[in-house]
């Protein structure tokens, strides 16, 4: 208000004022109202699958990615899910805004039954990762990847995330809590393989879903597209990154190239996210014009939003 005040006598601001008026358009709306019902309030983009482990019967929460919002999302989604905890991680890459919030996943981990320890002791949670993001983010959160050292009865005991971990390859499809998962490798910038995911859900009614998941990619390698097309069942959901409109970006795909590999993989309905503030409409604007403008199923996505399978 302060600031507005004095534009109003101030010629130089009043410039700099309609010299910004274009830039974040979505951003200054992202500060009104709730954030719960603000579609255009964008934390780092991360998927929560939740599933029941046919196995075990038990409800299972996997999460893709924990950036630099993961705290600030998990608090205020996760509770409104009664999700309480998280079983698994799976990372797509080293960037921040897909790891900077390991550490805070010892908020959300489990504690063993108090039958069978006397005092509370945590679960580790799993986390899956390529080669070259475990070297990253252990050099990026040494506490948590210590080297293996002999255990000092007195040593003493620091509150970070406890992590099991694993390695995974491209193409080669594993398993987490009984979900069966397909790490699809994308370039994002010539310089960096980034982590896609492929898996399927089925309801409680027997129909399976099948998903295909690209958060970070700028071009798609032709082994990944060509298994994707001939190797997976039909994709029935889409997501993929989509951070600017028009412009060709280094490391993100543009929104007619998200569209244009939507088109050949054959999805059934697409789900834009990773957007730029200043690029697109704000939400609802540009999800109108999606479905008057594109021949295909495409659509924003927006935090908290919920598929039920």
């Amino acid at each position: 208000m302060l600031f507005q005040e004095t534009a109003n006598n101030d010629p130089d601001l009043q410039e700099l004022q309609t010299k910004f008026a274009p830039l974040c358009k979505t951003s200054r709306l992202a500060i009104q109202g709730d954030p719960h019902e603000n579609k255009n309030y964008r934390n780092n983009p991360s998927l929560l699958v939740q599933f029941v482990d046919e196995t075990t019967g038990k409800t299972q929460n996997i999460v893709i990615d924990v950036g630099k919002t993961f705290r600030e999302t998990a608090l205020r989604w996760m509770p409104r899910h009664d999700i309480r905890s998280l079983d698994a991680v799976l990372l797509t890459h080293h960037h921040m805004d897909a790891v900077a919030g390991l550490d805070d996943l010892r908020g959300f981990q489990k504690n063993l039954p108090p039958r069978m320890v006397p005092t509370p002791v945590r679960v580790p949670i799993e986390v899956y990762l390529s080669q070259e993001c475990l070297e990253q983010v252990s050099k990026q959160f040494p506490w948590l990847f210590p080297k293996k050292v002999p255990v000092d009865k007195d040593a003493i005991k620091r509150h970070v995330a406890d992590l099991d971990v694993t390695i995974i390859k491209d193409l080669e499809p594993f398993h987490v809590k009984g979900l069966r998962v397909v790490p699809l490798p994308v370039w994002h910038g010539d310089d960096l393989i980034c982590m896609g995911y492929a898996f399927s859900l089925q309801s409680e009614h027997g129909k399976t879903t099948n998903v295909v998941y690209l958060s970070d990619i700028s071009r798609m390698k032709e082994e990944t597209l060509e298994y994707i097309q001939t190797k997976l069942p039909p994709t029935d959901i889409f997501i993929v990154d989509t951070l600017v409109e028009n412009s060709i970006h280094p490391v993100h795909f543009n929104l007619n190239q998200a569209v244009a590999l939507a088109k050949q993989i054959g999805a059934k309905q697409t789900y834009l996210m990773g957007m730029n503030c200043d690029s697109f409409p704000p939400h609802d604007e540009m999800n109108a014009l999606l479905q008057r403008e594109r021949d295909i199923e495409v659509c924003f996505a927006h935090d908290g939003l919920v598929l039920d399978l």
